[in-house]
């Protein structure tokens, strides 16, 4: 979603990236569709009042509501045409450098839970696999280009890393 929703000017993209990114989400897509609606046949209606089904929407929605909030936050900081860079403040910013990120994580492992599927715990580690390097490099970056950037702010979750 974040693609399309950026304001992205002056900056390329490899084509690479672009077709890597279309090509794994069509092959997660797939693989959770496969899942769903073949492999485990199918689910029945009492999965919808499950434990694990509850708290995975739960968490996918609170993950989802998290991570577009601080898009829009950094969205913000950059008015359309400049390429200046700003302290995000504000919401999870007050704890962590890449609140999208951990919003993403969640809303992944959300899924993993209310599929109670290994095509959804996969999808949900990859998204670890790579946004935990993303955040611990935009953390650093954060560190080394703003003095007045918070010393107390971790990388991606809110009094812990």
């Amino acid at each position: 979603v974040w693609p399309a929703r950026a304001h992205i000017t002056g900056k390329k993209m490899p084509i690479s990236i672009s077709l890597f990114a279309v090509g794994f989400n069509s092959i997660n897509s797939w693989l959770n569709a496969e899942w769903i609606f073949n492999l485990h046949h199918p689910y029945s209606y009492t999965w919808l009042y499950s434990p694990q089904f509850i708290i995975g929407v739960v968490l996918f929605i609170t993950g989802m509501g998290i991570n577009i909030k601080a898009d829009d936050m950094l969205f913000s900081l950059r008015k359309k045409g400049t390429s200046n860079y700003k302290i995000p403040r504000g919401g999870l910013f007050q704890w962590v450098s890449c609140p999208n990120y951990f919003g993403e994580i969640l809303e992944w492992f959300g899924w993993a839970l209310a599929t109670w599927s290994l095509a959804g715990l996969a999808f949900a580690l990859w998204a670890v696999a790579n946004l935990v390097p993303r955040a611990r490099s935009h953390h650093k970056w954060y560190l080394e280009n703003f003095i007045d950037y918070p010393k107390d702010r971790q990388a991606l979750i809110p009094k812990i890393w």
